[in-house]
């Protein structure tokens, strides 16, 4: 490691926010206490999302800004300097992540008046909206807990396994160093930048598979069981701890993850670099459809939640759909990024780009209908996968691994069921908040052309520019994570454990799911109207980052 690199006080800086988010990131484990605590398990986890969206802000300003530095790797030929900068990146998330475990009884604290919170003003905005006020800023200075509180957290050890603990640790350093690898390539390959960028997701893919089958199931089954009494409190902080403890040691690893990745990420760059535009596209507009479909599953799992009165182990089982969404996603992504480097390479025209991408949107509008109409089939896909599940233990591989068997086949073509309204009408929506209604169109109709968007900008660029605007997709699909964590998630979630315990009707959360879903299809119209704008905007942005660079 050479230390003089770190005289730069703008490689400082992103390091810095490396931190940040790798801290805000990591304390998302602290939710799971606090819903113990709460008995908000919906509401609990739907809080944590608001420390993901401080993360989007974060990587919006450092991936960037770290980007100058590919620029300036590809300009000189220095790439052995650039791995070195990204070291040094690497470290600065594991110091994030070390203070994220020794912060971990704080933010349960703030976790726990966040709820409660939510629960007596009705609304996230209301709560975000007093933080600035003397008596929000006293609440949270009265949230500060002591690390040395830590030591009580081990209690329950002894009857926490500890395989899941090690894939933690695992999967951690594979996400830590994700898009560090991406940058990294693109600097080793400049002619396939665009594709090299996004794929990012190609690594990050197998954190993701870690943690949605080997890790989330079990920490989920942990806490139901706790919620419901049958096991201590002090499981779930023993395993909060160790969770904790485990996305430091992961970061550390990342280093030696990072070359590995930088493998992985050159060789699919090169192969995607092989393919025609037109069978990219194909794929594409495939791989959308089915991503769409599948995020409408997240609408089943809260009707199943509320029919077994296990949220957190249902959340757990569409963390598996969402993860086959997110390696469509980062299938799809690269690829697109191929089709703008074949336009920048001069095989293809930019006049071509956004004719093909308004029928990638056409797809999603397609999958999202075949997803509302298979709701009742995978509400009672999420009834018998909870119930399995549980009988296994929370081992999400072993359940995955019997599906894999033919006589488990004819238990799945039992799940069909016809596509229903479950009894919803026109007039039901007065029981739903309707700014609610109308931020879930609006999130789903900006998160839809994030990435699609972001290339078509990069398309109208040139030299480093274009990659600015390739990293910028984080713009559009972070302004949509803001909204779905401030005014759409919290409710959905609140709506869901209000139905769990019965402060509400159980119908509501039928009425909940079938306005979702109608204003999700109306979302994916509206990215029609939003992807030509949006695509002016990340320019706009590209350009305002790179006269803000010169002054860093």
């Amino acid at each position: 490691m050479d230390f003089a690199l770190l005289a730069d006080g703008r490689l400082l800086f992103i390091c810095l926010l490396a931190g940040v988010v790798s801290m805000l990131t990591t304390l998302n484990v602290a939710a799971r206490p606090a819903a113990v605590k709460t008995k908000q398990v919906a509401l609990a986890l739907a809080v944590s999302s608001i420390f993901f969206m401080f993360t989007r802000f974060a990587n919006l300003f450092y991936l960037p800004i770290l980007g100058s530095y590919v620029d300036k790797a590809v300009r000189t030929g220095a790439v052995d300097v650039l791995y070195t900068q990204i070291q040094w990146v690497v470290i600065g998330s594991a110091l994030g992540a070390l203070m994220s475990w020794l912060m971990l009884p704080t933010f349960c604290a703030i976790y726990e008046r966040g709820i409660v919170g939510v629960q007596s003003r009705g609304s996230m905005v209301r709560v975000l909206l007093g933080l600035p006020t003397w008596r929000g800023i006293k609440a949270l200075f009265g949230c500060w807990r002591s690390p040395l509180n830590l030591r009580g957290w081990t209690a329950g050890s002894g009857r926490i396994k500890g395989s899941f603990l090690v894939w933690n640790v695992c999967a951690t350093a594979i996400w830590t160093v994700g898009a560090l690898c991406a940058l990294y390539v693109s600097a080793a390959i400049p002619r396939l930048e665009a594709t090299a960028v996004l794929l990012s997701g190609l690594v990050n893919s197998f954190a993701a598979i870690a943690f949605a089958i080997f890790v989330d199931p079990k920490a989920a089954v942990i806490t139901d069981q706790t919620v419901q009494g049958q096991r201590p409190e002090q499981d779930v902080q023993a395993m909060t701890f160790w969770l904790g403890a485990g996305n430091f040691l992961g970061a550390m690893l990342g280093l030696g993850v990072f070359p590995i990745g930088i493998t992985m990420i050159k060789w699919a760059t090169l192969k995607l670099g092989q393919t025609s535009m037109s069978e990219n596209m194909w794929l594409v507009i495939g791989l959308n459809m089915l991503t769409a479909l599948l995020m409408l599953t997240s609408l089943s799992s809260r009707v199943s939640a509320v029919i077994t009165k296990k949220v957190a182990t249902s959340l757990a089982i569409y963390n598996v759909f969402f993860l086959i969404t997110r390696l469509a996603t980062q299938v799809y992504a690269p690829i697109l990024g191929a089709v703008r480097d074949s336009v920048i390479n001069g095989s293809a025209s930019a006049a071509e780009l956004l004719p093909l991408f308004r029928w990638v949107v056409w797809a999603a509008t397609a999958g999202t209908i075949l997803g509302w109409l298979l709701i009742p089939t995978f509400v009672e896909i999420y009834n018998r996968a909870i119930t399995a599940l549980e009988n296994r233990g929370g081992a999400m591989a072993k359940l995955l691994k019997d599906l894999l068997r033919p006589r488990y086949w004819l238990s799945i073509l039992h799940c069909l069921r016809a596509p229903s309204l479950f009894g919803v009408s026109r007039s039901d929506v007065a029981a739903m908040p309707k700014g609610f209604l109308l931020a879930n169109t609006l999130v789903v109709g900006i998160h839809v052309i994030g990435v699609l968007s972001a290339i078509l900008a990069g398309a109208q660029l040139s030299g480093h520019l274009a990659r600015t605007a390739t990293l910028l997709s984080s713009i559009i699909n972070g302004v949509a994570t803001i909204l779905a964590s401030i005014l759409v998630d919290p409710t959905a979630a609140h709506i869901t454990d209000q139905c769990v315990h019965d402060k509400r009707p159980v119908n509501h959360i039928n009425i909940m799911v079938v306005w979702l879903a109608g204003t999700s299809l109306a979302g994916t119209l509206l990215s029609q109207l939003l992807l030509q704008p949006s695509s002016q905007l990340i320019v706009l942005c590209a350009q305002a980052l790179d006269w803000l660079f010169h002054f860093l």
